[in-house]
C-alpha cells in the first residue's frame, strides 16, 4: 500500500468501521485538521472517529480489514484505546523536545529510520503536539539525521536557519 491512498480516506469519511491488519510491523498515522494519531496493530479506525480524516500515512505492512463480528469490534475499539492511551502517556513529557525524541524513537524501533523519515515533519509533530522545528531538531539530535529542507526555511524571500540542538 502506499503512503497516501484515497479508498480508505473515502471509507473512513462514510463512516466505515476499519481495523488496521494485526500484524506486528503495520499501524497507520492519521492526520487531520489539527492533530494526527499512531494506530498501530489490531487497531480499529472509521467509525465516528476518523470522519475529520484528510491524509494517511500507511506504516510496515499495514492493511485494513473490516470487523465482521461484535467480539471482532470491540477487541479492535480496545486496541485503539489502548494506542491513545499509549500517546497519552508519551504527550505528558513536559519537554517538547524529549516528547519529538520518544515518538522517532518509538516508530523508528517499530518501522526504520527510513520509512519514518518518508513523513513529513509537520504530520510527526501533531502527533506529540510540538512544531515541527522540534521534530527536525529530534532527528538531529537522536539520529544525527539533517536534510536540507529541515536546515533552512524560506519566507518572504528570506531565508531562516531553524534550530539545531
Amino acid at each position: 500500500m502506499s503512503s497516501k491512498n484515497n479508498q480508505p480516506i473515502e471509507l473512513l469519511k462514510s463512516g466505515q468501521l476499519l481495523a488496521v491488519t494485526d500484524g506486528a510491523t503495520s499501524g497507520i498515522i492519521l492526520q487531520k485538521p489539527f492533530f494526527a494519531e499512531y494506530i498501530g496493530p489490531g487497531a480499529a479506525i472509521g467509525g465516528l472517529f476518523d470522519l475529520k480524516c484528510v491524509t494517511i500515512y500507511a506504516l510496515g505492512q499495514a492493511e485494513f480489514t473490516a470487523p465482521a463480528t461484535l467480539e471482532e469490534r470491540q477487541e479492535a475499539f480496545r486496541r485503539r484505546i489502548d494506542q491513545i492511551e499509549t500517546m497519552q502517556t508519551l504527550c505528558q513529557e513536559e519537554v517538547p523536545l524529549r516528547r519529538a525524541i520518544d515518538l522517532l524513537d518509538m516508530l523508528c524501533d517499530r518501522f526504520g529510520i527510513d520509512e519514518i523519515r518518508s513523513i513529513p515533519n509537520d504530520v510527526l509533530a501533531k502527533v506529540v503536539g510540538v512544531l515541527p522545528g522540534t521534530i527536525a531538531m529530534a532527528w538531529q539530535k537522536q539520529f544525527n539525521l539533517q536534510s536540507p529542507a529541515d536546515a533552512v526555511e524560506e519566507y518572504d524571500g528570506r531565508l531562516f536557519a531553524t534550530a539545531k540542538a
